[in-house]
């Protein structure tokens, strides 16, 4: 019983989520791989959000699922481009590697690890009142209730 590209495509697609998150928006996407862990190879998308803002969102290669590259970036139609998954992503992703990046959406695991980095524009001020969730902050560590929540144990 064979199935058809279309059912194939959701299969891949079930249980992910589009980087950038946002439809029709598109990213640039690199590949590359690290030199120093047995040559992980690494899938960035890069997404300047203003003339401010500019977020990097990289993933192991294996968490990946689906690339779309759109026929005209400007205009994304999921019909119009091409779909890469399975063998055709594997090779498309090692053609790619350590070269110019590709305009386009990645489809990654739900449950992926991720490392997000962002380049923000601030003032001084902005800076100053700017910080990342902190271990002992109590929006990291809604769930503990004690006055000290600087770990998942709630020491």
């Amino acid at each position: 019983m064979s199935k058809t590209e279309e059912q194939l495509r959701a299969m891949y697609l079930s249980g992910t989520v589009s980087i950038p998150p946002r439809f029709p928006d598109v990213a640039e996407i690199t590949f590359s791989r690290n030199d120093s862990r047995n040559g992980l190879v690494f899938i960035t998308a890069t997404q300047r959000m203003s003339p401010k803002v500019l977020i990097k969102r990289s993933f192991f290669a294996a968490d990946v699922s689906s690339l779309f590259i759109p026929d005209d970036a400007k205009q994304v139609d999921l019909e119009q481009g091409t779909w890469f998954e399975g063998e055709l992503l594997a090779d498309k992703v090692y053609d790619l590697l350590d070269k110019a990046p590709v305009t386009g959406i990645i489809y990654v695991r739900e449950h992926a690890q991720s490392i997000l980095e962002m380049e923000a524009g601030l003032t001084a001020a902005e800076s100053a009142q700017y910080y990342p969730p902190l271990p002992e902050d109590r929006s990291v560590d809604h769930y503990c209730m004690s006055t000290k929540g600087v770990s998942a144990g709630c020491w």
